[in-house]
């Protein structure tokens, strides 16, 4: 009686020890499943990252480029633009009221040529 009792804990135990090996390995196949995805999701961010970079460096050689006054000057020269006479070019002071209000020629910045 005592060897089939203990036959019976012995297969019990066997069962219970094989459970425990499977759970073990479905939890394993599950973490190594989970670390592979975010694996993939990292690589994936971290190449987005590099085409970012990227795309930044070029978005501010073009603007270096766009802020060139010699380019500035060449592109508004093909657009038909030309540069401004001297006596043409007013400063005009607005103040809050309108009896105070000012013009000055560029060529004159002393403040001789005043209108009012």
């Amino acid at each position: 009686m005592r060897t089939r009792r203990k036959h019976r804990f012995t297969r019990a135990m066997r069962l219970i020890l094989v459970g425990m090996l499977f759970a073990g390995l479905f939890l394993q196949i599950g973490m190594l499943s989970r670390i592979s995805g975010k694996s993939k999701e990292i690589a994936k961010v971290s190449q987005e990252i590099v085409d970012l970079d990227a795309r930044s460096e070029n978005l501010q050689w073009a603007l270096s480029q766009l802020q060139n006054p010699e380019k500035i000057s060449a592109r508004a020269q093909e657009m038909g633009m030309v540069h401004p006479e001297a006596d043409a070019i007013r400063v005009v002071k607005l103040p809050a009221s309108d009896s105070e209000a000012l013009t000055q020629t560029a060529d004159m910045s002393g403040g001789e040529g005043l209108v009012q």
